[in-house]
């Protein structure tokens, strides 16, 4: 396992280097195929759903953005490997992949909704469930033991490397990920949020990456909608504008957004303005790793609490980023939890990033991240040279000499 650590980290360092300026390969990757139906509903299977929104995701791609190369995974019903799905971004050097899913919950009809995951550690079962679900299809493939290192998707130990790539591009991937959670509530459906889990097809991509899962399956009136070709153009044209959105912050391009087409109220979305209904324990209530459209709420509530100050620390200095969002978030109790009176930020990519802590010395910034991980999981460390942020692991070997 820490041998294919070491690979895939020097993978990652050699796809930015061979990269060029610009969003200019995308690849889309409809899950399963085959002989892996996927999830599978009364009427519907992933495998099919999930390829009808990503031609139509591509297409829309195609359409606004000539230059931009489309890739597909499978454009046909065919079993592709979790590995070769990687595999064929990283050999076409791409700049972003979109893995699209449906999601289930066996025994379950009433769980609903969309949620985008990126690449990090489980913060609860639910999430390890999404993942071991999705993961289990190497299952189906020959020699899957040897081919991943020994990976069992039921084992929980075989989780643990997953924390190595959590940080490669995990702003650009929450970035993407917040955004297309973000178009998805202008159709009404209900936001679950932003997770990370550890899926092996993001584990091996060597760009930033998201993995969105449209719907459940398993919820009968959402499978209707999900079938449908309505619902599939409204679905691929969330995730195009998110796209598009992503890349005018990526390269400065000028944004093509695409208008989804007016429906009758009748056949409008399904659970357009319900609240989240009460999981069963197969799920939890979502939890958001950057704010979601809920964020304003909390903004509203005004307190004495200090404005969030721009970082403008000079040198390198160490911090543990918790949070965050394309917008300014206000600093409060409610939103920052006990560090808010310790909370700056930076820019970077067009986005706030919400740091505490401050350490000359990577160590010492290590033992606080310790502490900090206690009330915020996904947290992580960084680097900034100036007030701007730079590459951690040339802060470390610069601070030790």
């Amino acid at each position: 396992m820490v041998v294919l650590a070491m690979t895939i980290f020097a993978n990652v360092v050699d796809a930015q280097s061979a990269k060029g300026k610009g969003l200019n390969v995308v690849v889309i990757d409809p899950g399963h195929g085959g002989k892996d139906p996927g999830a599978v509903g009364k009427t519907a299977k992933e495998k099919d759903i999930v390829l009808s929104v990503a031609l139509k995701l591509g297409k829309l791609i195609k359409k606004n953005y000539p230059n931009v190369k489309v890739i597909y995974t499978r454009q046909t019903d065919v079993f592709i490997e979790l590995n070769e799905r990687a595999n064929i971004a990283n050999r076409n050097n791409a700049d972003l992949f979109i893995s699209i899913h449906v999601n289930s919950v066996d025994g379950n009809t009433t769980s609903h909704g969309t949620e985008t995951f990126v690449m990090g550690l489980h913060k609860n079962d639910a999430n390890l469930a999404v993942a071991k679900r999705e993961n289990s299809v190497i299952l189906q493939e020959d020699n899957y033991s040897s081919k991943y290192d020994g990976f069992d998707p039921n084992d929980p130990e075989s989780n643990i490397i997953f924390s190595l790539f959590q940080n490669a591009y995990s702003d650009q991937s929450l970035l993407l990920a917040a955004s297309i959670e973000n178009e998805f509530t202008t159709l009404k459906r209900y936001d679950r949020g932003v997770k990370q889990a550890g899926f092996l097809v993001l584990w091996k991509t060597a760009m930033p990456s998201v993995l969105t899962e449209l719907g459940f399956i398993s919820n009968p009136e959402e499978e209707q909608y999900l079938k449908s070709d309505a619902g599939q153009n409204e679905l691929a044209i969330s995730i195009y504008n998110a796209f598009a959105k992503y890349k005018s912050q990526y390269d400065n391009s000028s944004v093509y957004l695409e208008k989804v087409p007016t429906r009758p109220t009748s056949a409008q979305t399904p659970q357009s303005n319900e609240p989240p209904k009460v999981e069963t324990n197969n799920t939890t209530q979502p939890e958001t790793v950057a704010p979601s459209k809920n964020e304003g709420a909390a903004e509203a509530e005004k307190t004495n609490a200090p404005t969030p100050k721009a970082d403008e620390t000079t040198g390198i200095v160490f911090k543990v980023q918790i949070k965050m969002s394309p917008k300014e978030i206000e600093v409060n109790e409610k939103n920052f939890g006990k560090y808010y009176d310790k909370v700056s930020y930076y820019m970077h990519d067009g986005s706030y990033k919400y740091t505490v802590g401050a350490e000359k010395d990577y160590n010492a910034i290590l033992k606080f991240f310790h502490e900090v991980k206690l009330s915020y999981p996904g947290c992580f460390v960084i680097a900034l040279k100036d007030g701007k942020r730079m590459d951690l692991n040339e802060a470390i070997k610069a601070t030790k000499k």
